[in-house]
């Protein structure tokens, strides 16, 4: 990309995402603010303003031009005393480029009730709340400091505003859009509530994650509605299944849905095929969930954890689903089984279902046949699944902390091994390697969640100050460079212990 090619002599964040076409423009307005030595706020003020009044027409000018030049004159003061104003004026940048053309947002900039503060607090911090902020004007209510933020940690309060959302509204692109713009305000909430230190990570990731439920909710009312228009018939007998962090509610700002669908099985006489209804449900929900529309679109949704993974059908029955369980799984979608959660409305079914999975949870899981899977993993990143395969069998990036050596999935394994009592013979030192794993899972989560505020797409070794200050601050660290050294540490440590035991198992076999 151009950007990457132009010498910028400051510490300033590449694009935030790879699909925004950054013109040598804006570049050059960057280059051209922080590069003269007559640089100063009106300075800044005209050339931004100028900037974009070249971008409109002569008819719309003599409208705008006022809009515009009170807006600036507001915001770039407050962004030039933050300690982060370089990354400021970038995101004034992108936000004003994207409301160019919104002429009603740009009237509320001027007319609407909140603070610059809390504005020039978004473009500093975050790439993802200004791509939010600008996408929607309503989002400038939740800046209003007489606004009253309603989290209490229950998931009614994200249902009742879900609830207000017509689920029979004829015009489906409509309801796609209500429940994005809906869905999109609430999640701003949180987001907001974290970055003003209102609430924790922790808070935040619980607040996410019963959002999800509440969308899923609201998902779930509208597809089963449909399916009784179109089929009349009831589906009552199936159930969801959430892994990851949906399921174990330590959700991020961007994490997806993997979800998993049973159906009861069908008997034989039935006069309708309702396994081809509850796939049809199943479809529903999925594209109600991740549809791209011109508000954008919910959730991604990962099926691959379902029974033979992206080979395998959408929704299996329940005996296929014990059956596979039972005789053909892999042993970390065993693990991925001790920490998952049900999702859809109870009924006599979700207890069937919730039955066999307390007994599938109890089933052993054997070391040594870990170890091979891990191994495998190491050597080829096809197999067995190339979902968990690690990207690369050395600890890499300091901020990559999933499927990377020394991560997430290794602590995961780790864990595992370590309740072998051939592998773990002092309970003292067990207690301490636990410990340690603990406080660095706890260590990559509260990252991972920062992280994915700051960024649209690809994460960058750049933090702002404000995101630098919440991570030492929650993870008992004076510094970036310490919190760095000690997730690149671990990461080490992680995966030479791992290496360590797999070396030991196969030496035993």
């Amino acid at each position: 990309m151009l950007y990457e090619k132009l010498t910028i002599p400051i510490n300033l964040p590449r694009p935030y995402n790879n699909e925004i076409n950054i013109e040598y423009p804006h570049i050059a307005l960057i280059k051209q603010l922080l590069n003269s030595s007559k640089t100063n706020e009106t300075s800044i003020i005209n050339l931004f303003n100028n900037y974009f009044l070249e971008k409109v027409s002569l008819k719309v000018k003599n409208i705008v031009e006022n809009w515009i030049l009170i807006f600036i004159k507001n915001i770039v003061p407050i962004i030039l005393k933050s300690s982060d104003k370089d990354q400021g004026l970038y995101q004034l940048l992108r936000f004003i480029d994207n409301i160019i053309f919104n002429f009603s947002y740009l009237e509320e900039l001027i007319n609407k009730k909140f603070t610059y503060d809390n504005l020039s607090n978004i473009l500093t911090f975050s790439g993802y709340m200004t791509n939010l902020i600008s996408q929607d004007k309503k989002l400038l209510d939740i800046l209003d400091p007489d606004y009253a933020m309603r989290l209490n940690g229950n998931i009614t309060f994200y249902q009742s505003t879900f609830d207000k959302i017509d689920s029979n509204i004829y015009d489906e692109e409509s309801l796609l859009d209500a429940l994005r713009k809906n869905h999109r305000f609430l999640k701003f909430q949180i987001l907001f509530a974290l970055i003003n230190n209102d609430i924790d990570i922790q808070r935040a990731s619980n607040e996410f994650s019963l959002l999800a439920q509440a969308t899923l909710n609201k998902t779930l009312e509208i597809a089963e509605k449909k399916i009784i228009k179109k089929y009349d018939f009831k589906c009552d007998q199936y159930c969801i299944i959430a892994y990851g962090r949906f399921g174990t509610m330590t959700m991020t700002s961007n994490s997806d849905l993997d979800l998993v669908f049973i159906h009861n099985d069908i008997k034989k006489n039935s006069k309708k095929n309702h396994r081809s209804i509850y796939i049809d449900l199943f479809r529903m929900v999925i594209n109600i969930l991740s549809t791209k529309t011109k508000e954008g679109m919910l959730y991604e949704v990962d099926t691959k954890l379902k029974p033979s993974g992206k080979y395998g059908p959408i929704a299996s029955t329940f005996s296929n689903f014990k059956e596979y369980q039972e005789n053909k799984t892999y042993s970390w979608e065993k693990i991925a089984l001790k920490k998952i959660r049900l999702v859809s409305k109870k009924n006599k079914f979700t207890s069937d279902v919730s039955s066999l999975i307390k007994k599938l949870q109890s089933i052993p899981i054997f070391s040594k046949q870990v170890a091979a899977e891990v191994k495998l993993m190491r050597t080829d990143n096809k197999k067995p699944n190339s979902n968990v395969a690690l990207k690369s069998s050395t600890p890499s990036k300091w901020f990559e902390t999933k499927y990377n050596a020394g991560g997430q999935r290794d602590i995961e394994f780790l864990k595992l091994f370590y309740l072998d009592p051939l592998i773990n013979t002092n309970t003292h030192e067990y207690d301490k390697q636990i410990l340690f794993l603990n406080k660095m899972e706890k260590m990559f989560f509260k990252l991972d969640q920062i992280m994915n505020i700051c960024y649209l797409d690809e994460k960058q070794d750049h933090l702002p100050l404000k995101a630098i200050s919440i991570l030492n601050s929650e993870t008992n660290k004076k510094d970036l460079g310490s919190l760095k050294s000690s997730i690149n540490l671990g990461k080490i440590e992680i995966y030479n212990t791992l290496n360590e035991i797999i070396e030991r198992l196969e030496k035993d076999s």
